[in-house]
């Protein structure tokens, strides 16, 4: 049984995987990271609740064919551990071009399920910061 540092650090290092999933604009990519369930749920930046995998999964794909160019600097990462579920909060760094200064800043909480396998996200909020 791993301790609660051993924990916490796991579901850092699922979260930093999302991260690297989003930027690869991989539908494969972001697809290993979620639990795919109708108890899935996810916001987007101005968008409404998105409720179930697949229509969670159609999300990504559209973002992912309109978009060139994603890197994110993670920061202010505060996780929290209950069981077989974990939560997220960070504040996501986006750059959308190489070579900009120009980065929005969004808040985020991302809420992880243990699953045999590793974590999970199950629910991704993200509101931008004005």
């Amino acid at each position: 049984m791993l301790s609660h540092d051993e924990t916490l650090a796991q579901v850092k290092r699922a979260n930093e995987r999302f991260y690297r999933a989003f930027e690869s604009l991989d539908i494969d990519q972001m697809s290993a990271m979620w639990v795919r369930t109708a108890r899935a749920k996810c916001v987007h930046p101005g968008w409404d609740l998105l409720e179930g995998w697949e229509v969670i999964c159609q999300s990504w794909t559209v973002i992912f064919a309109n978009t060139e160019y994603m890197r994110f600097v993670i920061t202010d990462v505060s996780v929290a551990v209950y069981g077989q579920v974990a939560w997220v909060t960070c504040v996501e760094n986006l750059s959308d071009a190489p070579d900009t200064l120009q980065v929005t800043r969004i808040l985020a909480t991302n809420v992880y399920e243990q699953t045999d396998e590793d974590w999970r996200i199950v629910h991704h909020h993200a509101s931008v910061v004005l």
